[in-house]
């Protein structure tokens, strides 16, 4: 059986000392910070990726969202298929959404499978990823990438949610038969990806790495439910995200929806609400520094086992930056202040530390175009 690498060895005092749960903060410190209600809110906020429905900068649910934006509700916003119109609508819904001072506009644009614009809008047609390192040099990979990022950046568009880091296996459901990785090695993976984030990065573009801890050898898709990569998984799957962080071109790290065993002393846990995989294996044990992010909460593999509102409260337990809400299964445009009122709650129930919540709000305002 496979897992991850053993978190870092910590004494009984250090561990408490590296906690963040709100029982070990002083009373009035604690206090003190929930009492600026305004101020937290505005933080959790800005840890909000949220979805939308409709195709236009004139539809009352745009506008709504763009709304809580401005009020500080949400910090990013991002596409899914359905929102995608002309190349006209596009450009109006990102200048709706800048107009409103949102900090990311994020699209799943990969390429192959998953590119959410096309040419009808005026994008260039990309080939897979797999079929990209099959043809291509790094360096002629990076040319491709530059005339995608060029066009998302012209549009609006400040960050592109890829690219896949994963190893590929021709049977694996969602990254296999769709070709989205580079290739069955690492060092492939980790050529082309960061190909990818050089090319973004030449057009200020933010980048993110995906599916942390790696979901290629899976045998499940986690859109539709429940996916144990305990053992499937192999180290090697690891070493892109460890060798990217390295080089410093992660600028953000998506984790997928998978249940994995992270330590001897466990028999497995969702990624998504892993305060170990986040803070022992990410931060400590790969030294990231850049922002933690969740893939979509409304997926199938969550869905499942946790209500939107406890799984928005256990990932930012485990200390994700940017919880993705898809908004997708039941489209609300006021979710942004539902789930701030979620996060408060658990703040002034003591199972989220406001300085967490600092912290990650911080990271977020710190990202920027580069």
């Amino acid at each position: 059986m496979s897992q991850l690498p053993s978190a870092p060895k910590f004494s009984r005092r250090q561990a408490l000392k590296l906690t963040a749960g709100a029982a070990l903060a002083s009373p009035a410190l604690l206090t003190s910070t929930i009492a600026n209600a305004a101020e937290l809110e505005r933080q959790i906020g800005q840890m909000i990726m949220i979805g939308f429905a409709g195709k236009s900068a004139r539809g009352s649910f745009a506008r709504k969202i763009a709304g809580h934006i401005a009020k500080g509700r949400a910090g990013s916003v991002v596409y899914l298929g359905s929102n995608i119109g002309t190349g006209r609508d596009v450009a109006g819904l990102n200048q709706l959404f800048h107009n409103s001072g949102v900090r990311h506009i994020a699209i799943d644009h990969e390429g192959g499978a998953v590119q959410r614009l096309r040419k009808q809008q005026g994008f260039t047609r990309l080939p897979s990823a797999l079929k990209v390192a099959q043809s291509r040099s790094p360096e002629q990979a990076r040319a491709l990438y530059e005339v995608a990022a060029k066009e998302l950046a012209k549009t609006g568009f400040t960050l592109n949610l890829g690219p896949v880091a994963d190893l590929h296996r021709k049977a694996n459901p969602v990254i296999g038969r769709n070709r989205r990785a580079y290739g069955s090695k690492a060092p492939t993976v980790t050529a082309y990806a960061g190909a990818f984030i050089q090319a973004h990065r030449r057009y200020g573009m933010l980048t993110s790495l995906k599916h942390f801890p790696g979901h290629g050898l899976s045998r499940k898709d986690s859109h539709k439910g429940f996916v144990d990569i305990r053992d499937s998984w192999d180290p090697e799957e690891l070493q892109p995200f460890q060798h990217l962080i390295a080089q410093g071109l992660a600028d953000i790290v998506m984790a997928g929806h998978l249940y994995v065993r992270v330590s001897e002393r466990d028999n497995g846990e969702l990624t998504t609400f892993s305060r170990t995989l986040v803070q022992d294996v990410l931060r400590r044990g790969l030294s990231f520094r850049g922002l933690a992010m969740t893939d979509d909460l409304d997926m199938g593999a969550v869905r499942k086992i946790a209500s939107p509102k406890e799984a928005a409260i256990r990932s930012v337990e485990a200390g994700y930056d940017l919880i993705l809400l898809s908004n997708s299964l039941r489209p609300n445009a006021d979710l942004p202040a539902i789930a701030i009122g979620w996060i408060m709650e658990a703040v002034r129930d003591g199972r989220i530390h406001p300085a967490q919540i600092a912290q990650s709000a911080q990271r977020v305002q710190a990202s920027r175009r580069i």
